[in-house]
């Protein structure tokens, strides 16, 4: 659970917007005890505490076999939902595109496009989870902005990954740069902070913001972040009735008693259901 990790020990104050700089923002919620979620002018939201390097070398060192691996069950559902996201993005690939998944984790994602026949390979900075991928693809361990890596890639996915990185533009900017002309970025499996169920649940949310989480977008947000680094829309979606997580009657039933508790001025009860809107998928492609 990441609860273990919101330890004063493994937590860093953030006094500004990591996105953008600007401390021009506003509290939506409280995320924890003493930790406040914001939302920037940029249109960014943040963790004003999250974690520091020490946290972060103890969440991700056994992340794969703690979390992502863990239970049978949701790595079936995972399994499933790979299917919905690259038959989305494969509308966008040409035969033998050279793909760079950061974030790799295990690298099962990276075997629907290897059995495409595009050429994979990835990037993780969690040293189990990298071992594990790199029995099957060439993968490199650290930092994604620090890596040495060769341009000309014509796929790199962020997938589930952006929430976590402490200085986004870096991430922008060295993907863009690594994009052969006419590539696209994939980023998917991210939470939307504009979401109705955000805007419902706040700190109930089912992917608010914590210290580990720290840092989200909206769509336009995001958009725009790419934009500035010469990347156009080429595609935007929000993935829930073809999930293997949706239950419409459940889930709006769930969110229809959250609603009138929140009228009644009281707090939702339980984590947010699956529902249309809560993560984004989208695809930038360079000029």
């Amino acid at each position: 659970m990441e609860e273990e990790f919101f330890e004063r020990r493994y937590l860093e104050s953030v006094d500004a917007c990591p996105v953008c700089g600007s401390r021009q923002s506003q509290v939506v919620y409280e995320a924890g005890e003493g930790v406040l979620a914001q939302k920037c002018a940029c249109g960014g939201y943040y963790c004003d505490h999250r974690l520091n390097s020490e946290g972060l070398s103890a969440y991700w060192q056994d992340y794969q076999n703690r979390e992502h691996s863990a239970v049978e069950e949701e790595c079936a559902l995972r399994q499933r939902m790979y299917a919905v996201d690259y038959a989305y993005i494969a509308q966008f690939l040409k035969p033998g595109a050279r793909v760079l998944d950061v974030g790799c984790a295990d690298g099962l994602f990276l075997d629907w496009f290897a059995a495409a026949g595009h050429e994979c390979s990835g990037v993780e900075f969690g040293h189990e989870a990298a071992l594990k991928a790199a029995q099957r693809y060439p993968v490199r361990e650290g930092y994604f902005p620090d890596l040495d890596l060769a341009p000309g890639y014509d796929l790199i996915i962020f997938r589930g990954v952006l929430q976590y990185v402490h200085a986004p533009r870096s991430f922008f900017s060295k993907a863009a740069s690594l994009l052969a002309p006419g590539g696209h970025v994939y980023v998917t499996a991210q939470p939307n902070m504009e979401a109705f169920c955000h805007q419902v649940y706040r700190n109930r949310f089912r992917f608010s913001l914590t210290p580990c989480d720290c840092v989200g977008y909206t769509p336009q947000s995001l958009a725009a972040e790419f934009a500035a680094q010469g990347c156009v829309t080429a595609g935007q979606t929000f993935f829930y009735e073809e999930t293997p997580y949706a239950d419409p009657p459940r889930d709006i039933q769930t969110l229809y008693r959250a609603i009138e508790a929140r009228n009644r001025g009281d707090e939702p009860e339980g984590m947010s259901p699956p529902f249309w809107g809560n993560m984004m998928t989208m695809v930038f492609r360079k000029n």
